[in-house]
């Protein structure tokens, strides 16, 4: 089966490049008696926390992924000391836009330059919006999910595609040979560089405090009930501007 690209051709931009294995059908079963426990709570509409961290039991099946931290949304982070727990809960906030097909946050998630920008390119080339673009990216990540679920249901007919997410992993990127993280983020932007017509890349640095870039794998329950690998492998760029993470897609 030929799995669909995450992304249709006027959504590309969203920074979900170097798949790995995008459609990689990866299940996990998890008793989570086993897993180890978190105080954290649901926090409603204030920021969300971290409880400490989790090194699940040997013979538990989630030991090879590590030890994690609980979020208060309910999702478990898996990072090193050296990527911002920030960043962390800015990924869980921007896939769960995608799950809650929630448009109105997924806008304030966007960088806002990016947004009005490419707002202007796809009303010109393809005649719709960010709106749909974002819709459009709902729809082929419930694709994905749909093709994990529909391989072992006798219900195929019935499934939406409909997920939760439950695990992002964030890792920093490997490094080729002379290779640094300026010449990643220079790549990763260069789409941009042709729509947008300037060196987008030196635009965003000029106008933020920062650019983060990590790779990452995002774990997400179906209708059966089971844990898929959702995406596994892609790289995404963030822009940090007084405090807050932007991402461009």
């Amino acid at each position: 089966m030929r799995y669909k690209q995450l992304l249709a051709a006027a959504s590309a931009a969203i920074f979900l490049l170097s798949c790995a294995s995008c459609g990689d059908d990866t299940k996990l079963t998890v008793d989570e008696s086993s897993s180890g426990s978190s105080s954290v709570v649901s926090s409603g509409d204030t920021e969300p926390t971290v409880g400490d961290v989790i090194q699940p039991k040997e013979d538990s099946a989630e030991y090879d992924l590590g030890s994690y931290r609980m979020s208060s949304t309910g999702v478990k982070l898996y990072y090193d000391e050296d990527i911002p727990v920030e960043l962390m809960f800015a990924l869980d906030k921007y896939f769960t836009c995608f799950q809650n097909n929630d448009f109105e946050t997924y806008k304030t998630l966007v960088y806002p330059d990016y947004a009005e920008r490419y707002e202007a390119f796809l009303q010109k080339d393809y005649q719709y919006g960010l709106d749909k673009s974002f819709e459009l990216n709902c729809e082929n990540l419930r694709d994905i999910m749909k093709m994990h679920v529909d391989e072992d249901s006798e219900q195929a007919d019935d499934i939406t595609g409909d997920f939760t997410i439950t695990r992002i992993k964030a890792e920093a990127p490997e490094l080729t040979e002379g290779e640094t993280m300026d010449d990643l983020n220079a790549k990763l932007f260069s789409y941009f560089n042709e729509i947008f017509g300037l060196d987008y890349y030196e635009f965003v640095k000029e106008n933020s405090d920062d650019i983060r870039y990590v790779s990452f794998y995002i774990y997400a329950k179906g209708e059966d009930g089971e844990e898929h690998r959702l995406i596994s492998g892609y790289d995404i760029a963030f822009a940090v501007k007084d405090g807050t993470y932007y991402t461009f897609g």
